[in-house]
């Protein structure tokens, strides 16, 4: 009697080719995937630093235009807005953004230049107002400088015509890591300071540990030390610049490592760069 070949056929098993195959096709898939996220990584790592040069170049531009830093309302060198201790005291801790977004006018009201001779940069006022340029008549208007208030260095940007004016000052200070770039002074105070001074500098909040170090190399060089060059990691318990050293450190500002993905607080010295001690670890 002869067998069933038809049978013996359905109840072979797979063949080493197939396996060999199927393992193949697996592997070529999962590698597809963790490949697609390294290039979303890239993705927004490269729109972060290319955004935070976008800044830096607008601010450069206001200065030839105007012969002073945007936000800069006495002239004296220095932002007022203290970007290292806004008026969310908490908000280097703050892992939302809620906080942080209030202090950014989400108005679509124009900004304008303020009159009269004298005019103080309150609160209320500081939403819509630049720094003033001229007073009426023959006098120079004087404007009280406002250490409190994110939006004036946006407002000058758009009377400058350098930024839209169009635009809500909240929607162009937010990035790609959905958090908010805040423009002022930093005030120095590492254990490396050689002098304790007051620096322009960008402040950006709850940045991913991975994407701080991208920026950092791109515009460091490196990313050997966290507490030294333009860029630098802020101590997030802190309200003034005392930096971290190491970029593994975690949110919370102790010594031990973190994850990648835990956030953290950036410092960018877009002019002067903080005067380091010699010898200094």
């Amino acid at each position: 009697m002869k067998p069933n070949l038809k049978t013996t056929r359905r109840q072979r098993g797979f063949t080493l080719v197939e396996m060999s195959v199927t393992l193949a096709a697996a592997g070529l898939l999962f590698s597809a995937v963790t490949t697609g996220q390294e290039l979303i990584d890239q993705a927004k790592a490269t729109k972060l630093i290319n955004d935070v040069k976008t800044i830096e170049m607008q601010i450069q531009q206001y200065a030839q235009l105007k012969g002073r830093m945007p936000g800069d309302c006495n002239a004296d060198g220095v932002i007022d807005y203290a970007a290292d201790a806004n008026t969310t005291l908490s908000s280097r801790l703050d892992t939302g953004n809620s906080n942080r977004a209030a202090e950014y006018s989400y108005s679509v009201l124009q900004a304008t230049i303020p009159t009269g001779t004298t005019l103080a940069l309150t609160e209320a006022t500081a939403q819509t107002a630049g720094c003033a340029l001229n007073g009426f008549g023959t006098g120079i208007a004087t404007v009280t400088p406002s250490s409190t208030n994110a939006n004036v260095w946006l407002n000058d940007l758009k009377l400058a015509g350098v930024v839209s004016d169009s635009a809500p000052n909240r929607s162009l200070a937010k990035l790609v890591h959905e958090d908010f770039v805040f423009v002022g002074k930093v005030t120095d105070n590492g254990g490396e300071s050689a002098d304790g001074a007051s620096y322009n500098a960008m402040v950006l909040h709850n940045v991913p540990q991975w994407m701080a170090i991208r920026l950092a190399k791109a515009i460091n060089g490196q990313d050997a030390r966290a507490d030294r060059s333009r860029v630098r990691l802020l101590n997030r318990a802190a309200l003034d610049g005392t930096y971290e050293t190491l970029w593994q450190t975690d949110a919370a500002g102790t010594t031990f490592g973190a994850t990648r993905d835990n956030m953290v607080s950036v410092v960018y010295f877009f002019d002067r760069v903080p005067e380091s001690k010699m010898g200094a670890v």
